[in-house]
């Protein structure tokens, strides 16, 4: 596929746009993408247009009804200071050129999402490039680092998430990266599953008289294993070095499979494992599937070293190992670019319309969530909640929780006494529920509340402990929000 150019196209009118759609109530805005990964950088501009889709006689009910991408930024390689330094001042002047290039000025856009992947968020100033760049990016460019939220990005991204209701299927998309890969399984449309693993095309880098000059220490133990002559400074052996690309090609038909992992394999997921539920459908994404879905064949060292890595080869590898029908290999919609273009267009997730919320708090970053177990005794809901809020000092957090369907008005205001019962100083008031409620229990915690506490409650966003959110300022009266995680040097 190639580079989809754009003139300076002039998209002030674009960049916040309300107009009449379906039901009377429509919103334009700009999203902006960034993909710093391993081996590459990307930057991506997309038009989000939000819609009501509910009757005039109902309440608003606004949803994301189109994405479309304006631009798409040369793929560049991730500038590095040392191998554990990611060179900032030249990162910024990438990604100012390409704002250049676009016609687009930061305050021209409203939303969207730098990721950092693979091994470069294990870079010793990867928070510190994160929260730069979120705030040159613009005022609502969230920042995020993890592996299990750019697995579903580069899923979405690839077209996987259409895949699956198009087959009827669970549909894995493997996005191989130069450090790691992200796997994830859709099943109508949805996340079902998403992992890591250390397998990347860069994790040997070889120079071009064939000398290894880099072996990532997160694959040491399975060299070993396998008992292969790789060794830093050596000549790299054709033989060998397949012979360790071949064992990863496995290691991705067993998963697809739901065959059980060697204990030398299972070591690369990076966190957690896989739930080991079958795919019915398998597609790769990042830069290794560009080989995957060639017919570039390896004959020599000459060929391996294309980019000075294994990063060929490994794409050779797993063509062959998915070879036989039976594993029912799709192409993606997007291959390298499969990341990028979900943190530009599949990031963001719009509120419900009944919401409290202080447009002067927006946009909120990084706000730690607290998630309640659920009970059907609220009072025993809320319990110890007052000791988790003391744990994060001076940084607000946001307490969420799934709440009754149909809460009663008594529930609510059960509800609400605990929240303003824990309350703490100056922060304001952050609830987060995921039925249709949030207006109602917002007024009610603010009526029991001192007149300058603030409160925002927003619903219809799910989210879990361990997870951040970022709120946006308001669009046709809902929130944009990011429900993220926070991953540095794991």
């Amino acid at each position: 596929m190639g580079f989809m150019t754009c003139p300076r196209i002039s998209i002030r009118d674009v960049s916040l746009i309300e107009g009449v759609g379906r039901f009377g109530m429509e919103r334009e805005f700009l999203s902006v993408g960034i993909d710093i990964g391993t081996t590459t950088t990307q930057v991506i501009f997309s038009r989000i247009k939000v819609e009501n889709t509910a009757t005039s006689f109902l309440i608003p009910e606004m949803k994301i009804t189109d994405k479309k991408i304006l631009y798409k930024s040369e793929i560049h390689f991730t500038p590095l200071l040392a191998r554990d330094k990611i060179h900032l001042p030249e990162l910024k002047a990438i990604i100012e050129s390409e704002y250049d290039k676009a016609g687009i000025q930061k305050d021209e856009i409203v939303t969207g999402a730098i990721i950092i992947t693979g091994e470069t968020a294990r870079k010793n100033n990867a928070e510190e490039v994160l929260r730069v760049l979120s705030d040159f990016a613009g005022d609502f460019v969230v920042a995020t680092a993890g592996p299990d939220l750019e697995s579903i990005l580069a899923g979405y991204g690839a077209g996987a998430a259409e895949a699956s209701n198009h087959f009827t299927a669970r549909v894995v998309n493997f996005d191989i990266g130069g450090g790691t890969t992200n796997g994830a399984i859709f099943w109508e449309g949805e996340v079902i599953d998403s992992f890591a693993l250390d397998i990347g095309g860069r994790l040997i880098q070889i120079d071009q008289q064939g000398v290894i000059c880099y072996i990532s220490e997160k694959i040491t133990q399975l060299i070993n294993y396998l008992q292969l002559e790789l060794v830093v400074g050596a000549k790299a052996k054709l033989k060998d070095i397949k012979a360790l690309t071949d064992a990863f090609a496995k290691i991705f038909v067993q998963i697809s499979s739901s065959e059980s992992l060697e204990e030398e394999a299972a070591k690369l997921f990076i966190g957690h494992r896989h739930k080991g539920m079958k795919a019915e459908k398998i597609m790769f994404s990042g830069g290794v599937a560009e080989f995957i879905y060639s017919d570039y064949e390896i004959g020599s060292m000459k060929d391996v070293t294309l980019f000075g890595d294994i990063g060929p080869l490994l794409g050779c590898s797993i063509r062959k190992a998915f070879e036989n029908d039976q594993y029912h290999l799709v192409e993606a919609r997007e291959k390298i670019r499969a990341t990028v273009i979900g943190a530009g267009s599949h990031s963001i997730k719009i509120s419900g319309s009944t919401i409290l919320f202080d447009e002067d708090l927006l946009p909120l970053k990084n706000i730690p969530i607290i998630k309640l177990a659920e009970n059907e005794d609220i009072n025993h809901m809320f319990n110890g909640i007052g000791e988790k809020i003391k744990r994060y000092g001076d940084i607000p957090v946001a307490l969420a929780f799934k709440g009754p369907k149909s809460p009663s008005y008594g529930q609510i205001k059960e509800m609400a006494k605990a929240i303003a019962a824990n309350a703490v100083g100056s922060h304001p008031v952050i609830v987060i529920v995921e039925n249709d409620f949030a207006k109602a229990l917002g007024q009610t915690v603010m009526n029991m509340l001192n007149t300058g506490t603030r409160v925002i409650c927003i619903d219809q966003i799910k989210v879990d402990n361990g997870d951040y959110i970022d709120i946006g300022k308001s669009i046709a009266n809902v929130v944009p929000t990011v429900v993220k995680t926070l991953i540095f040097k794991q």
